[in-house]
């Protein structure tokens, strides 16, 4: 008879890789769980944010009615619509130019700030490696 070897639960790797695997599956199956549950929250949320937006969109209208009728009542309707749609523009140069200004402001230190780390790390390999002889380096 061939005598076999089998592990017994007091071989110190006895089990090791089957409980390891077990382990890993029920982290694998904790996280799926989680991120199935954080995704439908984001997505509900993510739809009544969207719901929320389209009935502003349609607010904005609704007071721009509003104020051409109120004006009305004191002058003609397209001395009240021509009022309106002038602020309207007025409003909406304003809002575009500050915008541009605040872009402008955020967007040139970012590009000096992200790209000098790396010009400092050229620099540093540049001074490391000594110039090949008989090459002439060119560049800055």
């Amino acid at each position: 008879m061939s005598e076999t070897h089998r592990q017994t639960s007091s071989d110190p790797g006895s089990g090791a890789g089957e409980q390891l695997s077990s382990l890993s599956r029920a982290e694998f199956a904790l996280a799926r769980t989680w991120l199935r549950g954080a995704s439908s929250d984001a997505g509900r949320a993510q739809s009544r944010v969207s719901t929320a937006g389209l009935l502003l969109i349609w607010v904005l209208p609704a007071l721009v009615v509003a104020g051409v009728l109120g004006l009305a009542r004191v002058m003609p309707v397209w001395a009240a619509v021509s009022c309106v749609a002038a602020g309207l523009v007025l409003l909406g140069v304003g809002l575009g130019l500050a915008a541009r200004s605040r872009g402008r402001r955020v967007s040139a230190p970012v590009g000096q700030y992200a790209w000098r780390p790396l010009r400092e790390d050229a620099a540093g390999l540049d001074k490391s490696r000594p110039a090949p002889t008989g090459v002439e380096r060119r560049g800055g």
